[in-house]
């Protein structure tokens, strides 16, 4: 007898930041595609599995040539991804109350609460 399996609520949104995420990083991979060529590598290779592992092919090797700011955001998204592998993704790590969904979807990468980063910005 086959089941079916339906996806929760909670599913479904943890899928959504998986590939808002893989999706930024792919950004990241056009912003630094420097050439057509490496445009058209990335388009041949494009696949959500090659975004979801840097370490694969065309897109880490354009990932490989970020510098400050887009090597920041990369780093985030890998902190918010390994956040969403370990099941603490919307978990604020001031306070450890849920973010709201609204911070989320605003701010796929934040760590924290709006409460708590007004307060670290402020040095509290």
């Amino acid at each position: 007898m086959m089941t079916s399996h339906k996806a929760t609520p909670e599913s479904r949104v943890l899928g959504e930041f998986r590939d808002r995420l893989a999706g930024a990083r792919l950004n990241l991979a056009r912003t630094v595609a420097t050439t057509d060529a490496d445009l058209e590598t990335l388009a041949a290779h494009e696949s959500r599995a090659i975004a979801e592992d840097p370490a694969t092919g065309t897109v880490g090797d354009l990932l490989s040539r970020l510098e400050g700011r887009e090597r920041h955001q990369l780093d985030e998204i890998d902190a918010a991804q390994a956040r969403l592998e370990a099941g603490c993704f919307g978990i604020c790590e001031r306070c450890r109350q849920p973010i709201p969904l609204k911070r989320l979807r605003a701010v796929p990468t934040t760590r924290c609460c709006v409460r708590c980063q007004d307060r670290s910005e402020i040095g509290d």
